[in-house]
């Protein structure tokens, strides 16, 4: 593997800035807690992290709502705080992605601020304006992603025509047809790769391109706030083929910094289409979605691993990841007793894999008496578990600690060789030094209900119990192998193919009998 292909083994530490870590006791935390905790995503053994949005924002939708692409908002610090990041992350052998939010600003952000100000705005076309349809009303039946929010456009009084948003009224999308838009984008992209960033996290990648006529959406697909997967017809706000012109000319400059990638958001349920997004001259990879999304469920897991894997060009990767700041943590969807099997499958699956702050010691959603997020996602952003304190704070923080915050915790699991955290580390630790697991291939086993097995490589077998029972099971010619990994630090040495319950093994296969 070329040393500019650094990411293909990757272990990715999602940090979102507001919840991870305080300095200044104001409540919220910021780029110096994150300067202060790195320690904790080196012993982790992260190659790189992905930083949230920490750019000026007024949080509509907590820092997806940019209005400047060039700074940091004052909750978070300042550009030398951010360089120190970077530089120091640099010493620790880590790597420093940032979110790249290009569908759509927000509504303070100076472009669009002048955009608004009249028709004849140079920068007026620099967003997606229209008219009222005959009769008044929106332009279209096109839907915010956010069901909170209605339709995707809103009316401003001052200039008499509506203006797209695919989320919030305060975030305008960009129209990416503009070549003015795209020559500012690619200075935005140049400002942080000359600053040392490894690449990107691109926000709702397949988001970029709409239908140039503002056709309404086909009734098949009406009903659809996000992408919706139909046998014969497609929505005309999002994938568009026109996508792909912007991501690649991304790639291209990405390319130019020798060792930079880019890791797509791309929320499509069909795989043949979210695999044109990565792998080819477009981003390198991108978030299988799908996979967070499956039921507790053995054969699911591997069915939705298979059907990725075989609509992907050749030597492509997906990134795997089972929480984010979007989606609910493990621990809440599957029960604490399976985070463990959760875990390994994540992490010795042929792919980048992403770990959500505070999964590896199991954090659990917590949401707030009173809702903050527009989308119901407070849950899942209640700050990191430090110790039997909190940790996170000398001050009240932004979000209420979550209840169990006093048992679950990274300094009550940093030296419990039983503890998740310790069990993330072995795993993560195996895969840097596995060559199976960071070059070799993948092929699913058919296995009894409730377990998903797969070799990687020729002779490395991961088998998970998704069940509460032992579990049995087959691989043509062994009958043995040698743990290399487990769930348990109680399984040592050649053991027959049986698992115990919520159990997952990695073992070494010996010679075909």
């Amino acid at each position: 593997m070329a040393a500019d292909e650094w990411w293909r083994d990757a272990v990715v530490y999602q940090v979102y800035p507001r919840s991870f870590a305080d300095s200044d006791g104001d409540g919220i935390g910021d780029l110096r807690g994150v300067v202060d905790r790195l320690d904790h995503v080196e012993r982790l053994g992260a190659d790189a992290i992905w930083l949230s949005p920490f750019y000026p924002s007024p949080q509509v939708d907590f820092g997806y709502d940019i209005s400047d692409y060039e700074s940091v908002d004052p909750e978070y610090g300042t550009l030398d705080d951010f360089d120190d990041l970077v530089a120091e992350a640099g010493r620790r052998g880590l790597r420093i992605v940032v979110d790249l939010v290009m569908n759509h600003t927000s509504d303070e952000h100076a472009w669009f601020v002048e955009s608004r100000s009249d028709r004849s705005n140079p920068k007026r076309d620099w967003y997606i304006w229209a008219d009222p349809r005959p009769g008044g009303g929106p332009p279209n039946n096109w839907l915010s992603s956010f069901e909170k929010c209605g339709a995707a456009w809103t009316f401003d009084d001052r200039t008499g025509q509506y203006y797209l948003h695919s989320f919030t009224a305060g975030q305008p999308d960009l129209n990416w047809r503009n070549p003015d838009v795209r020559a500012a984008m690619g200075k935005v992209w140049r400002f942080w790769l000359d600053r040392g960033v490894a690449g990107f996290r691109i926000d709702v990648a397949h988001r970029l391109m709409k239908d140039p006529d503002l056709r309404d959406n086909p009734p098949e697909v009406a009903h659809a706030r996000r992408h919706f997967s139909h046998p014969v017809v497609r929505q005309r706000n999002l994938d568009l083929p026109e996508t792909h012109d912007v991501l690649r000319e991304l790639r291209e400059v990405l390319d130019g910094y020798g060792d930079r990638f880019a890791l797509g958001e791309v929320p499509i349920s069909d795989d043949a289409r979210l695999a044109e997004y990565f792998g080819g001259d477009g981003m390198q990879t991108a978030f299988h979605i799908a996979f967070w999304e499956q039921p507790w469920d053995a054969s699911a897991f591997r069915a939705c691993v298979d059907g990725l894997a075989g609509r992907m060009r050749p030597g492509s990767l997906p990134t795997y990841a089972l929480a984010t700041h979007d989606i609910s943590r493990t621990v809440s969807r599957y029960g604490a007793a399976r985070a463990g099997v959760a875990a390994m499958m994540m992490l010795t699956l042929r792919g980048v894999a992403c770990v959500y702050y505070g999964e590896e010691i199991g954090m659990s959603d917590a949401p707030p008496d009173e809702a903050r997020d527009v989308d119901g996602r407070d849950g899942q952003r209640t700050p990191m578990q430090w110790d039997d304190t909190g940790g996170f704070t000398t001050g009240e923080p932004w979000l209420p600690m979550a209840p169990g915050h006093g048992e679950v915790n990274v300094g009550r699991q940093l030296d419990d060789p039983d503890s998740l955290l310790s069990l993330y580390r072995r795993v993560i630790a195996y895969r840097r030094g596995s060559e199976d697991l960071r070059r070799g291939g993948y092929r699913s086993l058919d296995t009894p209900p409730g377990v998903f097995a797969y070799l990687r490589g020729e002779n490395l077998l991961v088998a998970l119990n998704f069940t509460g029972r032992p579990a049995s099971f087959t691989v043509p010619g062994h009958t043995e192998g040698r743990v290399e990994l487990s769930t348990r630090t109680d399984r040592t040495g050649v053991v027959p193919l049986r698992l115990e319950p919520d159990e997952g093994l990695v073992l070494r296969l010996g010679p075909v009998r």
